[in-house]
């Protein structure tokens, strides 16, 4: 494959859900050159930590593993994120598995022994559909899926760190509810103690930093972004 081409993927970030250690090792070797972050997990417990905490693009995980399987593991990040792009790798052929991966929407299905060349290639064709593409959310903010960058008019606009995820959070389930549970795994999972009134606080400081943004809360339940545009 052309380097040129290959230049495309180093404005994305990738994890790589392996227990094999030498595949995971060679997957490494491999990409990690031409993406602008890698990040590596064992099993899909260790893989959904390290999304709560790092932004993903797109994930290429094994499907069978211990502690917690690739499809249990994109299940629960989906929750987090309902499009998260991914490609599922196995090492049985089977229907089943192929039809599991299309039903939690798979961008590809690849069979194992892989081939270097079959997995840049898969990536390459997944990510070339990814586009910047400015998506109104209000009358003032309009947001930005492919970078997670937030426009305030024409002007891009940073949030901290648990207000950041908050917003996406919202952002990724639009016109959903956003269960404090949720939001609690999602952003307070690391080391800082969850209570509903930190997070209505953070939500004032969205909305006073974002301007018009329609987030309701739903007593008891968590919050809903409304695009309102």
């Amino acid at each position: 494959m052309k380097k040129s081409t290959l230049e495309m993927l180093k404005n994305f970030t990738i994890l790589v859900v392996e227990d094999d250690d030498v595949a995971r090792s060679v997957i490494k070797q491999e990409l990690k050159g031409h993406f602008s972050a890698f990040f590596e997990a064992k099993d899909g417990l260790e893989g959904l930590e390290i999304f709560k905490k790092h932004r993903v693009d797109i994930i290429l995980s094994d499907l069978h593993m211990p502690n917690l399987n690739g499809f249990e593991m994109i299940k629960q990040i989906q929750q987090i994120k309902p499009k998260q792009d991914f490609i599922a790798m196995t090492s049985y052929d089977s229907d089943e598995n192929l039809l599991s991966s299309v039903e939690h929407g798979a961008l590809n299905f690849l069979r194992k022994p892989l081939e270097i060349l079959e997995i840049k290639t898969a990536l390459v064709v997944a990510l070339a559909k990814k586009s910047s593409q400015k998506v109104a959310i209000s009358k003032e903010v309009s947001v930005d899926f492919a970078s997670e960058t937030i426009y305030l008019g024409d002007e891009a606009v940073f949030l901290s760190y648990k207000n950041h995820k908050i917003f996406w959070l919202l952002c990724y389930n639009l016109g959903r509810l956003v269960s404090y549970d949720l939001i609690e795994d999602w952003v307070y999972f690391d080391d800082e103690e969850f209570s509903k009134k930190a997070v209505q606080t953070a939500i004032i400081r969205i909305k006073k930093q974002l301007g018009d943004l329609d987030i309701e809360n739903i007593y008891s339940s968590g919050y809903v972004l409304k695009k309102s545009v």
